[in-house]
């Protein structure tokens, strides 16, 4: 494990038993093992909840990495057992990281600056690990295939969430009459709504 990397782990609506606890520092080993040099000494933040007025699936484990350079790692699952939940949220965390770190050995290897992302200047140097070697040649980065523009008016979150309901979509895009800031609402699994704004930082050069 990375010197300082720490591994938080809260529940909410669930006890963190001390065996729950064995078990996901366990798994999580697996992911330092495997990606210690991308994660380094940021801390692995574990929340297990209990999703109410939901039938099967309740057990909810979510796993977040906040990484240098704003990159945010996140994975969840929802399944009967914990321990189930704990174990899929696991595999899908390792593909997330696997992905990142596929995507940043693919840009070092065609000379691509990589300083936002904080990687070591050893392994920057270093050759692309074999194992890793296919995927990194064969990646393709994301592209933008359609730009869409559409008038946002001011609403209040209340309104948007019924425009949410309207529209279908996962989220809905708006401009928040409280706060004069571009917002968006999403439904949760909860069956609850949720908020979000952009906070603003100051870019250094």
């Amino acid at each position: 494990m990375s010197i300082g990397a720490q591994t938080i782990i809260v529940g909410r609506n669930i006890e963190v038993t001390e065996p729950i606890k064995d078990y996901v520092e366990s798994k999580v080993e697996r992911i330092h093992k495997h990606f210690d040099s991308i994660i380094q000494n940021h801390d692995i933040h574990v929340v297990l909840s209990v999703l109410k007025n939901r039938k099967g699936g309740n057990q909810k484990v979510e796993i977040t990495i906040n990484l240098k350079g704003g990159h945010v790692i996140r994975c969840h699952s929802s399944e009967e057992n914990v321990y189930a939940s704990i174990d899929t949220v696991i595999d899908k965390i390792e593909a997330q990281l696997r992905k990142y770190k596929t995507k940043i050995y693919s840009k070092i290897h065609t000379g691509k600056s990589v300083k936002e992302y904080g990687i070591p200047e050893e392994i920057v140097n270093n050759r692309v690990p074999s194992e890793i070697l296919e995927q990194v040649q064969s990646y393709k980065a994301p592209k933008i295939i359609k730009v869409k523009r559409f008038k946002m008016k001011p609403l209040e979150p209340e309104q948007a969430i019924e425009m949410l309901h309207d529209c279908g979509h996962p989220f809905y895009m708006f401009l928040n009459i409280y706060s004069n800031k571009i917002a968006c609402v999403y439904e949760r699994e909860d069956g609850g709504f949720g908020l979000i704004e952009p906070e603003f930082l100051q870019v250094s050069n």
